[in-house]
């Protein structure tokens, strides 16, 4: 769905493909289930054969969209075969697309905060896979004297850094945004992040 640009053929694919559209062209509150099925050319009762509600439709648009973004993620980190840059490659092909899908990636950060439970938990568990994928990444070069779960604390929190400075940059600023640079700085302080954890026990943090 995020990387389609004619309309599907199957109905639900056909009603998230426009959702999808009307949603960040109109926005989600302004747009009615009547242009949803309108655009994809179907009826009420088939909306209502997938969905019970518009809510319902954005939850499944939602996991869409999220699985497709980590797939991408994850294949940008699977091709590059330096440990050492894996975060970076992660971290850029994610920024790449928020650039590239800026209207589905403010859809995805921006407007839909607060619309509804269901989202908001779709929301979380991509935010949970992106940080387990930073978390994979690491988990085989940090000193076993660093638990578990202070890696996975810290990856949760570099998944939160990364989104609000795409928020920041991308929807904020007014500039162009420019990818390289961000990506490598942004990798930088994922890096530095988990230099100091595997530090923490020695004298030079005391």
């Amino acid at each position: 769905m995020l990387f389609v640009t004619n309309m599907p053929k199957e109905a639900r694919d056909k009603m998230l493909y426009a959702a999808l559209h009307l949603f960040t062209t109109k926005g989600f509150k302004e747009t009615s289930i009547l242009e949803i099925v309108e655009q994809a050319r179907v009826s009420k009762t088939t909306f209502y054969q997938y969905f019970k509600s518009k809510e319902e439709l954005l939850v499944s648009l939602f996991q869409q969209l999220a699985e497709e973004i980590i797939k991408a993620v994850e294949s940008a980190v699977q091709q590059e075969k330096k440990v050492t840059y894996k975060a970076y490659a992660g971290i850029r092909r994610y920024i790449e697309i928020c650039v590239d899908r800026s209207t589905v990636a403010q859809l995805l950060l921006v407007e839909s905060v607060g619309v509804s439970q269901a989202v908001e938990k779709v929301r979380r568990e991509a935010h949970r896979r992106l940080a387990d994928l930073i978390y994979q990444i690491v988990k085989n070069v940090i000193p076993a004297s660093v638990s578990t779960e202070e890696v996975r604390i810290v990856s949760q929190a570099m998944v939160g850094a990364i989104n609000e400075v795409v928020v920041q940059n991308l929807f904020e600023s007014g500039q162009d945004v420019q990818i390289d640079g961000l990506a490598r700085l942004l990798n930088r302080i994922v890096v530095g992040s988990y230099v100091n954890l595997s530090l923490k026990d020695s004298k030079v943090l005391r």
